[in-house]
């Protein structure tokens, strides 16, 4: 039941919020919407399968504790994990189906749900789409974590010249600029870190400021300020990092036939995933992005063992009836296993990749997981 009712909840909220519109407005009809409303539903269902088994399990044990059943069931000398062995087996297997979900069945069925919009929501989020490497011709490749219409956050940019990379930008945030007459976009990165080879230096001030010799180079100071501590690695590579203010980009072909068939990172497969860090490793580029979403997936599928753990405890110390007491409690431990998960998306495509940032995501698995299993084994030998 409570599947049911998060899955209806969680449902809703994404119809109303990016559906309804398009059906006030008449651009959507309700075939449309009852087709994404199925599409959905896999989608859904790797939330709302941990967060059901979460609140179930305190209501279960909740009640089952405060109606004197469990006081009855150890008098007959039968022990806590003999009682929960068949639940915890059952999350077991609900975290393999949500692993399933995540990792094949909701990537495909959330890009079938964005294909059907996509003709009734052009703009400029169609030209670079966020999520993804974009690759523009044999010159540009950029990846974009979100769009806004023309605002743009945590931005890459590769040029490459002959299949040599020539030059490696980031920038926290930017501005895209179309150009419909020339089909083109151009890109004005703001805050950035621009990486150029050294021996290419002479070609980009040029280019860029109108600046040719060493001596106009030095009056760039007011633009761009070099790091006193330039990584070692990029000067080993011969790669001169600059810190711009400001950065537009050279005039960027447009080529969106591509686009239709390319799939966002965060909705690619398991398979697709490990395809796609391979070509971008191969490539020089960047794979926090691929790795980032392997460990998400991966490490969200546990979530029912670690909530099921947690919850038989914590619902035979609480010894309620009232369901208003389990939510209370099912909203504090989501938003503490949720938090290090926003916290991982946050930090992972912004730190060095050698700190494995990425452990952020198990962390709470481990946490509840060990905790949970500490509890069970108090409760377990009637203590606290």
């Amino acid at each position: 039941m409570t599947t049911m009712i998060f899955t209806f909840v969680l449902i809703a909220g994404n119809l109303l919020k990016e559906v309804l519109s398009l059906v006030v407005s008449g651009n959507v009809s309700i075939w449309i919407v009852f087709k994404s409303l199925f599409l959905l539903i896999p989608w859904v269902m790797a939330f709302a399968l941990p967060i059901s088994f979460l609140m179930s399990g305190l209501m279960v044990f909740g009640r089952f504790s405060a109606d004197q059943e469990y006081t009855a069931a150890r008098s007959a000398g039968i022990n806590l994990i003999s009682l929960a062995m068949p639940v915890i087996l059952l999350s077991v297997a609900m975290s393999g189906l949500c692993a399933w979900f995540n990792l094949q069945i909701s990537p495909s069925s959330r890009v079938a749900y964005k294909r059907i919009f996509e003709d009734q929501m052009k703009n400029l989020a169609s030209f670079i789409p966020e999520g993804r490497y974009v690759d523009f011709g044999d010159q540009f490749v950029i990846y974009v974590s979100q769009v806004r219409g023309e605002d743009l956050s945590n931005i890459r940019l590769y040029q490459f010249e002959k299949g040599r990379k020539r030059l490696d930008a980031f920038a926290e945030s930017g501005k895209l600029i179309h150009n419909p007459e020339t089909d083109s976009i151009r890109l004005r990165l703001n805050n950035s870190r621009v990486l150029t080879q050294i021996g290419e230096t002479d070609v980009f001030f040029k280019e860029n400021f109108g600046m040719g010799d060493s001596n106009e180079k030095e009056s760039l100071d007011s633009v761009s300020a070099e790091s006193s501590e330039p990584d070692e690695r990029s000067v080993a590579a011969d790669w001169l990092p600059l810190y711009l203010a400001e950065y537009e980009t050279e005039d960027i072909p447009l080529n969106l036939a591509r686009f239709h068939e390319s799939v966002d990172i965060s909705d690619m497969t398991l398979k697709q995933m490990i395809e796609g860090m391979r070509a971008a490793e191969a490539q020089g580029l960047d794979v926090r992005p691929y790795l980032k979403y392997i460990h998400h997936q991966t490490a969200f599928s546990f979530a029912c063992i670690s909530f099921i753990l947690v919850a038989i405890p914590l619902g035979l110390k609480t010894q309620r009836r009232e369901t208003n007491i389990s939510l209370a409690l099912a909203l504090i431990v989501l938003l503490v296993y949720y938090a290090f998960f926003i916290l991982g998306d946050a930090l992972v495509e912004n730190t060095n990749q050698e700190l494995y940032p990425w452990i952020l995501y198990w962390i709470p698995n481990l946490l509840f997981q060990g905790v949970g299993l500490y509890l069970l084994w108090r409760a377990n030998r009637g203590i606290g």
